[in-house]
């Protein structure tokens, strides 16, 4: 878990740097906030797992339905439009979450709403929080230090499919939620200690990350969702020299017009039988492909694929091209 930038310590300790705490009170980068635990913002199309999985547990969709993206959905007004403007054509939900079709989620969203008949926002809201819940997106994930509570989206259900409405959460939650994806329904209380001891070494207490709940889904629905995180990495050629099959799922979540969208990335390694999972996020970052490969190279350290001298040389790298406009 690490948040960027941060500060020093030691002139915070004992007698404060005045001089110093005035410095960080005025860096508009807010380097005290804990980026991990304490800054909340839409998660975009990372939120698309749970979306999936309300359009399938409530029978709306199938894993063989068919949604052909034109571009724009005109059910309702203001009319939102897919980031691939002239559309993906005819998806089901792998190759949904694989290109990242807002259409079809948005069509999702749609449905939960209208099971009644008509169109029914406050019973397609709840539905999705619904869903949210069992991955633990509607509480904290438990760490024991500050975290602010999730907020699950109270507006405009076809948007908040696609991670957008009001949905806002940290990244150690989306932390939990991945996690819960990666073993395919384990939800944990997640803990930052393994133990404590007195001062002379005797152990006082254990921890370990307790069961939050289990999500009780067909296989055949997880390994929908696994393929479909499976070709998203498949289909980023910064990933292709990888040693290790990762599978993950971008988010570009737009917060405001004047400042950049924010760029998300979670993802699990290995992909036959994961290890780690891992969320990023780079708040106001622009595009997705960069918390994606910020991420990669966390993958290629962890798994001592490279130097981390060859990893850290304070120079971004040029994505050719690779930039999505996926929300």
């Amino acid at each position: 878990m690490v948040s960027y930038p941060g500060y020093d310590n030691n002139k915070m300790a004992n007698t404060v740097d005045a001089e110093y705490y005035a410095q960080l009170n005025a860096d508009k980068s807010s380097p005290q906030l804990n980026f991990a635990t304490q800054y909340k913002a839409a998660p975009g199309s990372t939120f698309k797992i749970v979306s999936a999985t309300a359009g399938l547990l409530e029978n709306v969709i199938n894993l063989q339905s068919r949604v052909n993206c034109v571009g724009t959905f005109t059910e309702i007004t203001p009319s939102p439009r897919c980031w691939k403007i002239s559309g993906h054509g005819y998806e089901n939900v792998t190759s949904a979450i694989k290109d990242s079709c807002n259409y079809f989620f948005y069509n999702v969203g749609y449905q939960l709403a209208t099971r009644t008949g008509s169109y029914n926002e406050e019973a397609g809201l709840d539905t999705l929080s619904k869903y949210a819940d069992l991955y633990g997106l509607t509480d904290k994930s438990g760490v024991e230090i500050g975290e602010y509570a999730p907020d699950v989206s109270t507006k405009d259900p076809v948007r908040s499919a696609i991670g957008q409405g009001s949905n806002s959460y940290t990244t150690v939650g989306l932390a939990r939620y991945v996690t819960t994806i990666a073993n395919s329904g384990t939800c944990y209380n997640l803990t930052l200690l393994d133990k404590t001891t007195d001062s002379q070494g005797n152990l006082l207490k254990e921890y370990h990350a307790g069961v939050r709940n289990q999500i009780d889904l067909p296989q055949e629905y997880w390994d929908a969702f696994h393929l479909g995180m499976r070709q998203v990495v498949e289909n980023k050629k910064y990933f292709s020299d990888l040693a290790v099959n990762a599978a993950g799922k971008t988010g570009t979540a737009e917060q405001t017009a004047s400042r950049p969208n924010h760029a998300l990335f979670i993802c699990y390694a290995p992909y036959e039988n994961p290890e780690i999972a891992i969320a990023t996020r780079i708040p106001f970052g622009y595009s997705s492909d960069y918390a994606a490969q910020f991420t990669r190279d966390i993958i290629k350290y962890y798994y001592g694929l490279a130097e981390e001298d060859d990893l850290i040389t304070g120079t971004a790298d040029t994505l050719d091209n690779a930039v999505s406009n996926e929300m």
